[in-house]
């Protein structure tokens, strides 16, 4: 159902105003799904586009993130987990400056925010347990407690019952608490006993 935006530059403001503001969460969901910083960079860089291109059946007032995620996530389903996506530079000059850019600055360290957050923030432990997930738990356990969204806009983003995500919500949470579980067990018993 097409909505009445407005067009041109009124348009552009628009979708400043009600999709760049998510950007970050865009960001962040679009890393853990294709799990590195250039490929999180090309997902970001598709929804953007296709938001834009699709902004006119966006509905005003309704939850803009929930509708972008649905994007990046359709994005992410259709080309790359499939691995579809080419990456063919456009022009040799293109290719060249990637390839010299690629070979000048190695990553040994990471440089970018995400990378920095997610290094201080989760524990090697509870990256390794959300990791070891199957992908379907995965990703309706970090939209529903890293985004934040309600479970009705999880199956919406994701095209499930609501049922389904909850279920998915409970097991992958049942799962990284036995996984983390089992390494707090491992480390208390590594720890030596103090006495009081």
């Amino acid at each position: 159902m097409a909505q009445n935006l407005p067009i041109g530059a009124d348009r552009r403001k628009l979708f400043e105003r009600e999709a760049l503001p998510h950007l970050d969460a865009l960001y962040a969901a679009a890393f853990r799904l294709a799990r590195n910083a250039d490929d999180a960079n090309d997902l970001l860089q598709e929804t953007i586009l296709r938001a834009f291109r699709f902004f006119h059946q966006f509905t005003p007032g309704t939850n803009c993130r929930a509708w972008l995620l649905t994007i990046l996530y359709n994005v992410f389903r259709n080309v790359y987990r499939r691995g579809t996506r080419e990456q063919v530079a456009a022009s040799a000059e293109e290719f060249e400056r990637r390839a010299d850019t690629d070979s000048i600055h190695p990553s040994a360290a990471p440089s970018n925010p995400e990378d920095i957050v997610l290094e201080s923030v989760l524990d090697h432990e509870v990256e390794q347990a959300l990791d070891a997930l199957p992908e379907d738990f995965r990703t309706v356990l970090l939209m529903v407690d890293l985004e934040e969204l309600s479970y009705q806009e999880v199956a919406r983003v994701m095209e499930l019952p609501v049922g389904t995500v909850k279920s998915r919500v409970s097991r992958g949470r049942a799962s990284m608490r036995r996984q983390l579980q089992d390494f707090a067990d491992a480390r208390c018993l590594k720890k030596p006993m103090t006495g009081s």
